[in-house]
């Protein structure tokens, strides 16, 4: 169903003198190669089971501009539940969200919409041009797509920090990794013009019981100018039990995509 949401592996930063781009990657003291990167920023995620949240989130569309109040429960590998809140703490709806179908509870219209949990539907929903497992990784604070699980075209280091290139004929993909925790910074998709498609970036990086968690999470999409974005107040990872249960009226209208 909806949502569920690494060790803060500390370690030495690469040494660097201003501005330097390379392509070679030093851990500490030695040379380490690009799927050892992969196995660690891996292992971040292998070690959140599950994730409850809170905060502020904002969608903004050539249509309109929306933010208020959210909550969200994640379990891996397959459901994801969010609340959102208006203004006054008006309930405006919920969303539980599993890797073959959806729920969206819509509290103002009292609505219910139902339907598979296939990108073009979470993007009508959610607003996030995204698969159900590329939207828990998101939520879980970004990770390596399924395609990308092989060495990258092209590496480099600039600014103490870890690019990946993977490149096709017509699109391309590039990661941003910090070497001091092993996490991902951001990601950007480009077309075989080199245009920016889709960005997701994440900051504002604090230690969750031993886990290195994005407290801002943001989704940017310019050839359809959307954005979203997660701001969250408070992050829990692997608390159990996790409800994934709301109360829907009788008279609900129903509604399948």
């Amino acid at each position: 169903m909806f949502l569920r949401f690494s060790i803060f592996v500390i370690i030495p930063l690469l040494a660097f003198t201003g501005c330097r781009t390379t392509s070679t990657m030093n851990l500490g003291n030695r040379p380490i190669s690009s799927s050892e990167v992969q196995d660690m920023v891996r292992t971040h995620h292998t070690r959140i089971h599950s994730m409850k949240g809170e905060g502020r989130i904002s969608v903004e569309t050539p249509d309109m501009a929306q933010s208020g109040s959210f909550s969200l429960t994640l379990q891996k590998p397959d459901s994801v539940l969010i609340t959102l809140q208006g203004p006054f703490g008006i309930k405006v709806g919920s969303a539980l969200v599993t890797r073959t179908g959806f729920l969206f509870y819509n509290s103002l219209e009292n609505k219910l919409i139902s339907g598979s949990s296939s990108t073009e539907n979470l993007n009508r929903i959610l607003h996030i041009q995204a698969g159900f497992d590329d939207l828990v990784n998101l939520f879980a604070g970004g990770l390596f797509f399924n395609e990308d699980l092989r060495s990258p075209d092209e590496t480099r280091v600039e600014d103490d920090q870890w690019i990946f290139i993977y490149s096709s004929s017509n699109a391309s993909r590039r990661y941003w990794i910090d070497p001091a925790t092993m996490s991902i910074q951001k990601v950007q998709f480009l077309d075989g013009n080199g245009k920016l498609t889709l960005e997701q970036t994440f900051s504002r990086f604090e230690d969750v019981q031993g886990i290195s968690m994005p407290y801002s999470i943001r989704i940017t999409q310019p050839k359809s100018r959307q954005m979203f974005s997660l701001q969250y107040s408070d992050i829990l990872v692997n608390v159990e039990p996790l409800p994934f249960t709301w109360t829907i009226p009788p008279n609900v209208d129903r509604i399948r995509w």
